[in-house]
């Protein structure tokens, strides 16, 4: 199995897995993509959230919930099953977003030298790919290669 192939395996595992607890990001964070774990983190809370107050605006206030958050919100009269398919479906597309990046990496330009393990773009002063931790051996300019 090549490398591209198993990140994306890793990566759609741990974003199921962590997906069926409502977790989302930790594939991101797997593929050390961190913004945009704790993005998509940050989201489906968020949306979560927006859900119970769009779903149950009369019995939650806005004074209750900066108060004491997490009991106004545990105290919210909210059908799960209002709930889930919306947050189900985030969280599923946070898994493909996920997948997607692992397999297709970030196009690097003309200009930059691409890692040959995973195709992101490489920082000519490492000796090693700061994505992958590949070693990389970089030739001299002048040096003739052996194949």
């Amino acid at each position: 199995m090549t490398d591209t192939p198993r990140r994306a395996l890793v990566a759609a595992v741990l974003g199921t897995v962590f997906a069926t607890v409502g977790i989302a990001g930790v594939a991101h964070l797997y593929l050390r993509r961190w913004r945009r774990g704790v993005g998509w983190f940050l989201f489906v809370g968020g949306s979560a959230v927006a859900l119970v107050f769009a779903l149950n605006p009369s019995t939650l206030s806005i004074s209750a919930v900066l108060a004491e958050p997490v009991a106004a919100l545990a105290s919210a009269n909210v059908e799960p099953a209002a709930v889930y398919p919306p947050l189900l479906v985030l969280l599923g597309l946070s898994v493909y977003d996920a997948c997607r990046i692992a397999v297709k990496p970030a196009a690097s330009g003309d200009a930059d030298v691409a890692c040959p393990v995973c195709g992101y773009p490489l920082d000519t002063e490492l000796e090693f790919c700061h994505w992958c931790s590949s070693a990389i051996v970089w030739s001299e300019p002048g040096a003739e290669s052996d194949r």
